[in-house]
């Protein structure tokens, strides 16, 4: 169980279910995020015919994917059924439903990839989440993360305790993940690809290039 400096119990499910219930929080994408879409959908595997993802927020990412490739069918489940709604709001197409990972009623093995991205970060519990990935793959289960990131806490203006920026709530390196039985495990990085960003700050990163994210992809070998 995570643990803010103060000793203090984080309940992050609880927060994301209640705290984030005002629809104003709906942010818009932008390049940078298309971007990050383009770079983690190189990931998926060429055979992938299904997909599910879990944690998928106002659908952008599976919006995405399902422009590019021609699934027979895609599922994405969210825990926040607000954020479920506003997905089926920008995204009428998208087959979508509310749940936990670890409580699904779906049937095991049922999709080619299970994707997962920037949602452990955010999870106490983030390796009960992790392994129930795997239950509903057949082919890959494929996790973003941010990479290295320097934790930051601040104090909530709401109950004064000390609480993670972003929510963000542990550092991932390719050394967190696990390996599991029956699974290959590749990693990946994924550039900071911000076209607003200025000119110097490009020159800087041609040479130093910056991975704000990391991509852990297990592949069956069952």
């Amino acid at each position: 169980m995570e643990q803010s400096s103060s000793g203090r119990r984080i309940t992050n499910k609880n927060i994301y279910e209640q705290t984030l219930s005002d629809g104003k929080i709906f942010g818009e994408i932008g390049p940078r995020d298309i971007n990050r879409y383009r770079d983690t959908a190189q990931f998926i595997h060429s055979d992938a015919q299904s997909l599910l993802d879990v944690g998928c927020c106002t659908g952008e990412w599976l919006h995405h994917v399902c422009r590019i490739r021609e699934l027979k069918e895609h599922l994405g489940v969210d825990v926040a059924d607000n954020r479920i709604q506003e997905a089926r709001r920008r995204y009428p197409a998208l087959n979508l439903k509310t749940g936990y990972v670890e409580q699904l009623n779906l049937q095991d093995q049922s999709f080619d990839t299970v994707t997962c991205c920037e949602v452990l970060e955010h999870i106490d519990d983030w390796l009960s989440v992790f392994h129930s990935l795997f239950r509903y793959a057949r082919l890959q289960v494929l996790i973003t993360v941010p990479y290295r990131e320097n934790i930051v806490e601040t104090v909530c203006i709401h109950c004064g305790e000390a609480t993670p920026l972003y929510g963000h709530l542990r550092s991932y390196t390719e050394e967190t993940f696990p390996q599991v039985d029956g699974w290959n495990l590749r990693f990946g990085k994924i550039k900071d690809r911000n076209p607003r960003a200025s000119n110097a700050r490009r020159f800087y990163r041609f040479f130093r290039p910056h991975y704000p994210w990391l991509v852990a992809s297990y592949v069956c070998h069952r």
